[in-house]
């Protein structure tokens, strides 16, 4: 398996290349934050971070239908969550839904959850799609968090597929012997293969672990291409958090 199903447009040249990794965190997190301050109702300013983001994705050349589809399991979660609101809210009757009754309370509260957290989500899917992932580790190590989480953090996403490659050629294996015939056997084989996969999976990371102490490791790991913040990148970080800033301020005091 590749390293690059998700971050497949960070090589694409566009107009968000240049700007460094520790930036496009930040600029998430202020897209984040701001649509999340924002108070529910105030449908006009939520479109802001909404276009933010879809001129983001314009300007790194990541399709918008791509960014839908990644955007979309998780804004399916977030629905699910607060479809409970649509009822539970205070207000007045809208809609009768069997033995349930529908507020517009509990619609404004559902559809500025929609809004908010679609605006954070598509921030996300930007940052993941056009940021190889050592880079966005080295962007939170810049961003001072702890040294043993982004090496957490950067191990894991490489055993991920190391954990994946395994299981699929052992299922391979198994498939060229004609192994799991019926629906017992098929469930035996998957078990099976779990065990055997993980089992091989510690077996190599113990084996990773000794080969990184005899070559020097000291519980960081270097980084090959660093991409400082510079003060362009912190710049357009300062401009988008300001804009944010004054729709927030701007929602509140309408």
């Amino acid at each position: 398996m590749g390293f690059h199903h998700l971050d497949q447009y960070a090589d694409t040249e566009s107009g968000l290349k240049p700007v460094a990794p520790a930036a496009r965190v930040l600029g998430t997190l202020a897209i984040a934050l701001g649509a999340a301050s924002l108070p529910p109702g105030a449908w006009l300013e939520m479109l802001v971070p909404l276009l933010l983001v879809l001129g983001l994705s314009r300007v790194a050349r990541v399709p918008l239908a791509t960014l839908l589809r990644r955007a979309s399991v998780p804004l399916g979660f977030l629905a699910l969550a607060s479809a409970g609101l649509l009822v539970l809210s205070p207000g007045n009757p809208v809609a009768t839904i069997g033995p349930f009754t529908v507020t517009d309370g509990g619609v404004t509260l559902v559809g500025s959850a929609l809004l908010r957290g679609g605006a954070a989500i598509g921030a996300g899917v930007l940052l993941v799609s056009t940021t190889r992932f050592p880079d966005l580790v080295e962007a939170l190590r810049e961003l001072r968090l702890p040294a043993v989480v982004t090496a957490a953090l950067g191990l894991a996403y490489r055993f991920l597929y190391l954990l994946t490659d395994e299981m699929a050629q052992l299922h391979r294996a198994a498939a060229s012997r004609n192994a799991g015939g019926g629906r017992v056997a098929r469930r035996n084989l998957m078990l099976g293969i779990t065990a055997s996969a993980l089992t091989r999976g510690f077996a190599r990371s113990e084996r990773v672990h000794r080969a990184m102490l005899a070559r020097g490791y000291t519980g960081a790991l270097p980084s090959l291409h660093p991409h400082p913040l510079d003060a362009r990148s912190a710049g357009a970080v300062l401009a988008l958090s300001l804009l944010l800033a004054a729709v927030v301020v701007a929602a509140r005091l309408r």
